[in-house]
């Protein structure tokens, strides 16, 4: 088994590659963690109340130090942790620590040039014995994982683990900003003691904060004029459910922290993060005048002569109406400065043209600074009254406790009857919904005066989507061959609202939609700029539609995967078509597909056939035993509803018998499953409709859910039976 996910999480956080370079100093620092004169980290015993938990965390220590001698930015850190295993199940836990190569990268610390990992790994047996792991020799790695085996794990053990780096980071801007942590407090398992610290110098920059009722943070003496510690402590802290459709952050004691290093007061200017007004001094919050002086040094709305192409575009078009022509001009710009900018990237990623450009204007979009600036100035010229928003995604938190720059979502709301919001280009954004996490959330709204300046703070909320704007429906289609060993399916697939973006970002192949983007807006690939190729170009050309068809081929491979997910089985002869993408208007994406299930969903009686037809619902929530009970909200990604029209073709000299089972109704204020079902001309046809009638659900409401939830499931394990007349 993989180490326990939280602890796993930290550890992730502190390598950026797993190819151990055990220290020379191994030795000196297993002195220092392990040194018995710290109390608290040599305790093996675990308090009475914890006695039948599977496994107690005895110790935490997470540490991290930030200094520089301004050129070169040392940032040493270390993580120690003792778990004392109390089941079977926790030494299954804890055998083996499993990482991803990438994974540290890809949670986000710090993109550091590491020197030095360090790893220590020793099990202390309930008898004293204690065992010191060879990490160089237990570690192996396999495919993009790198494993560490602890061997004769036993009931009863204690393992303790540091993990120690040494970081370094030259300096060539004088300004960098690391990656924030953000963390709960409590784990799966109780924790009997934990700490965090973060030491600053001068010259760092520190954002840090508990919350949701964890342990305030501390300033501890270091006996350094210019440096400073912050410290975090909590003993016995019961252990975390983390169910399902749950935020941590939203509600758990957490802890958050971002350190940015600004050698200069330049620097400072143009760190794009929350800035304490000294540096080594710890910022724990973010006013409303710090929103309006962050944002207003960095907003300014674009000039007529930098909106002009767009401007030309809706003119040329005869384009007409207010908010028609924003709705143009995001699905214009949308591929003008994003888009076709990916292709650019890709050629460059390949090694086929470093410096690829555009064939026209080179305008490029990629922050969100740029975004509201440009939507400001083309705002001001079409008219539109317009405000700035400042939001936070919900699995953050609230933005009443708002510390991090990166938590921000920042964008614009324009004041139609029905407002707009935009927040950021992206390959498929829709004009008329927002980031899904954002939708009924408390922002902060900017208003602008002669859109120049920011002022007058105020909250506002956004708004949310209901379950009949974001329907998935699917229109499948079932035959039988080979004597009820061969499924054919054919489906007919819509979605709309929320779902479509997602789905777009999912279904289609980027080849695809930037040619049809081409086509659209008459623009051209950067290898066909001239007239008449020459041999550069195309050998561009070909390279990249050889890099194309890799990436196709990939997609597909993925598409296909997903369907096979959706089934949990694997399907053969998969073929699909993008029948209308809605990218440039409300329309539901649409998406036909066929393939075959061979051997799966159908059990021979005699001379007559069970088939499992609930499963062409695809899978369903299946709750376990210890989910019907629930102490947590629930967070969705939005309100839903899945419908799905099902016609099976009832093969000749056969009936159906048991249409019965296919006939449900649970419905309530959460949402419901209602199912119904007849035999008409020559098929069995039924239809099902699933709604998530909300997006956030108080516990309370838990008890609501689980009987239509698993109805729902009951009907995707129904039988019927296909009986010989």
């Amino acid at each position: 088994m993989k180490l326990n996910y939280t602890i796993a999480l930290v550890l992730c956080l502190l390598f950026s590659s797993f190819a151990f370079s055990q220290s020379k100093d191994l030795k000196e620092l297993q002195e220092r963690f392990w040194n018995p004169k710290n109390k608290k980290a040599v305790v093996s015993e675990v308090p009475e109340k914890w006695q039948s938990e599977s496994a107690v965390i005895l110790y935490v220590d997470e540490y991290y130090k930030y200094t520089n001698n301004g050129k070169k930015m040392y940032n040493p850190s270390h993580y120690h942790t003792r778990i004392k295993l109390l089941d079977k199940a926790a030494v299954e836990e804890y055998s083996e620590f499993s990482f991803e190569k990438n994974r540290g990268s890809s949670f986000g610390f710090v993109n550091f040039y590491r020197e030095k990992s360090t790893v220590g790994i020793k099990v202390i047996k309930p008898s004293g014995d204690e065992i010191i792991i060879d990490v160089e020799a237990e570690s192996v790695e396999e495919d993009k994982e790198k494993k560490i085996a602890i061997p004769n794990l036993e009931i009863g053990d204690i393992v303790d683990l540091f993990v120690f780096e040494d970081d370094f980071q030259r300096t060539f801007s004088g300004t960098h900003i690391y990656d924030p942590v953000e963390r709960v407090i409590s784990r799966s398992h109780p924790v009997l003691f934990s700490r965090v610290a973060v030491e600053v110098e001068n010259d760092y920059f520190l954002n840090m904060e508990s919350f949701n009722g964890a342990p305030k943070v501390k300033e501890e003496e270091t006996g350094k004029k210019s440096t400073r510690r912050y410290v975090i402590e909590a003993s016995d802290v019961e252990k975390s459910e983390f169910p399902r459709w749950f935020y941590p952050l939203a509600e758990l004691p957490s802890l958050k922290f971002q350190v940015t290093f600004a050698l200069r007061s330049k620097n400072e200017y143009y760190a794009s993060v929350f800035l304490a007004d000294k540096d080594a001094e710890r910022k724990a919050d973010v006013s409303k005048e710090e929103i309006i002086e962050y944002y207003g040094k960095n907003f300014e709305a674009q000039k007529k002569g930098s909106v002009k192409d767009v401007l030309r575009y809706l003119k040329d078009k005869g384009i007409s109406g207010k908010r028609k022509q924003l709705e143009s001009a995001l699905y214009y710009l949308r591929h003008k400065s994003y888009n076709r900018f990916l292709e650019l990237y890709i050629a460059r990623e390949n090694n086929i043209r470093y410096s690829a450009l555009p064939c026209d204007s080179d305008y490029v979009i990629l922050d969100e600074n740029t975004f509201v600036n440009y939507f400001a100035g083309l705002a001001k010229q079409l008219e539109i009254d317009y405000d700035i928003i400042v939001a936070t995604a919900d699995y953050n938190g609230t933005i009443d406790n708002l510390l991090l720059r990166s938590n921000v979502s920042y964008g614009l709301r324009f004041n139609f009857p029905k407002p707009m919001y935009l927040f950021e280009v992206s390959p498929h954004v829709q004009s008329d919904y927002f980031p899904e996490n954002l939708e009924g959330t408390k922002v902060y709204t900017l208003s602008v005066k002669k859109n120049r300046k920011l002022e007058d703070v105020a909250f506002d909320v956004l708004p949310v989507t209901s379950a009949d704007e974001n329907m998935a429906k699917q229109v499948v289609n079932v035959s039988f061959e080979d004597s009820f060993k061969k499924i054919a399916i054919t489906r007919e697939q819509h979605y709309k609202g929320q779902f479509k973006p997602y789905e777009l970002r999912r279904r289609l192949v980027f080849e695809d939609f930037l040619n049809e983007e081409f086509k659209r807006y008459g623009t051209k690939h950067f290898y066909n700029c001239k007239k008449r190729q020459n041999k550069s170009d195309k050998e561009a050309e070909s390279k990249m539609k050889s890099v194309m068809k890799t990436y196709r081929d990939k997609k597909i491979e993925r598409i296909e995967q997903i369907v096979s997910a959706e089934f949990d089985i694997e399907i053969k002869d998969y073929d699909y078509s993008v029948e209308k993408t809605g990218r440039y208007s409300n329309d539901a994406l649409i998406i036909k597909d066929q393939f075959a299930i061979e051997n799966e969903f159908v059990k021979k009686a005699g001379p007559n056939y069970l088939v499992e037809v609930g499963k062409f619902i695809g899978g369903q929530v299946q709750l376990e035993a210890d989910e019907l009970e629930r102490t947590k909200g629930v967070y969705l990604d939005h309100a839903k509803t899945y419908v799905y029209e099902v016609s099976i073709k009832i093969p000749e000299g056969f009936e159906v018998v048991g249409l019965d089972k296919l006939q449900r109704n649970i419905t309530n204020g959460t949402g419901g499953f209602t199912a119904t079902a007849v035999v008409e001309e020559g098929m069995l046809k039924y239809t099902t409709k699933k709604v998530y009638a909300k997006r956030n659900y108080e516990v309370s409401e838990w008890s609501d859910m689980v009987p239509w939830l698993q109805d729902a499931y009951d009907f995707s394990q129904e039988k019927v039976m296909f009986k010989k007349i």
